[in-house]
């Protein structure tokens, strides 16, 4: 059987992530809290929603988390709509597997709507089978049963999937439900990389080596 593809979007599909990572670090920087230096692994899988309400438990702060929440998705809204790129050979590289015959989807932490709306601006949203949100799942990529629940409707099992993210703990639990995995390098993570290599099935540095 043909691997079936999921590709993550943040730091894998699109160059977002210092945009991302700017717009909720810089929340926390205007409210004067400190936070560790790992946060961006711990934030990425949650999504801009999960975010919210990770900032609302974990720091004391004088507003909701539906408020930070409200306040992502303006900012985010323009970014994707507008000038975030796509990573370097995804364009080719997606051209080139669906050539092949592969299946090919999305599952990313952000928001269906500024998700369909980036990739529809750059022509690739149409080679994809599924485009799908966790909000589609009503739980995070940190939660192993999503890896299952996709599998599920893809009519397929876990081992027939590939999953291509850039964060190191998503492939570990995904690899953990018995997918394959594919590494991409992020720059804004790259402390992670040498654990991205020791993690993943396969570890590339863009599309072109996928």
């Amino acid at each position: 059987m043909k691997k079936t593809y999921i590709f993550d979007l943040d730091g894998t599909l699109v160059d977002s992530m210092p945009t991302g990572v700017g717009i909720v670090l810089g929340f926390l920087k205007e409210k004067g809290i400190s936070y560790p230096d790992d946060i961006v692994e711990t934030l990425t899988p949650l999504g801009y929603k999960g975010v919210a309400e990770y900032f609302a438990k974990h720091f004391a702060l004088d507003c909701t988390a539906e408020s930070i929440f409200q306040r992502f998705q303006e900012q985010v809204a323009y970014a994707y709509g507008n000038t975030i790129p796509l990573k370097t050979a995804v364009r080719e590289t997606l051209v080139r597997l669906r050539g092949q015959d592969y299946g090919l989807n999305v599952l990313t932490a952000s928001p269906r709507l500024i998700t369909e709306l980036c990739l529809k601006r750059h022509g690739v949203f149409e080679l994809f089978d599924n485009v799908w949100s966790i909000e589609d799942f009503g739980m995070t990529k940190a939660d192993p049963r999503i890896y299952l629940q996709v599998a599920e409707k893809l009519g397929t099992i876990p081992e027939d999937c590939v999953m291509v993210d850039d964060n190191v703990n998503v492939l570990k639990t995904a690899k953990k439900m018995g997918m394959q995995t594919v590494g991409v390098y992020e720059e804004m993570t790259k402390d992670a990389w040498v654990e991205m290599q020791r993690t993943a099935d396969i570890a590339v540095y863009d599309f072109s080596n996928i």
